[in-house]
């Protein structure tokens, strides 16, 4: 589960929706007291797939967020290897998006009525 850390996402192991606080801009995060333990903290390294949220996405896997880069920054640092989906409805989907230099491009992006691959 990604939480915000500063200016980064970080990935956090949940076990139960117990675990979980309201955090930065109303979202449910892991509670403070258990960000730190060794055993919950999980490397993007580690993730085969992840599942990318956005305001709007093109058939290209352009996304777009809600531009304070967090997503940016966390996809920068996945294994070459990792599946990256948007998930999105399909009024999201836009012929094209503008997309800059620091963009991580998705594999897919995934509505309730196409999926589209790059």
């Amino acid at each position: 589960m990604p939480y915000c850390a500063g200016h980064e996402l970080e990935l956090f192991h949940l076990w139960t929706l117990d675990e979980l606080e309201r955090g930065g801009f109303g979202l449910l995060e892991p509670r403070l007291e258990l960000r730190g333990l060794p055993q919950r903290q999980l490397p993007i390294s580690a993730v085969d797939l992840v599942f990318v949220p956005g305001v709007a996405f093109d058939p290209r896997g352009v996304r777009c967020g809600h531009g304070k880069g967090y997503y940016d920054r966390l996809l920068r640092r996945v294994r070459p290897d990792t599946f990256l989906a948007g998930l999105a409805f399909q009024c999201q989907v836009f012929p094209e998006i503008p997309v800059e230099e620091h963009d991580v491009l998705l594999d897919a992006v995934i509505t309730e009525e196409q999926t589209y691959c790059s």
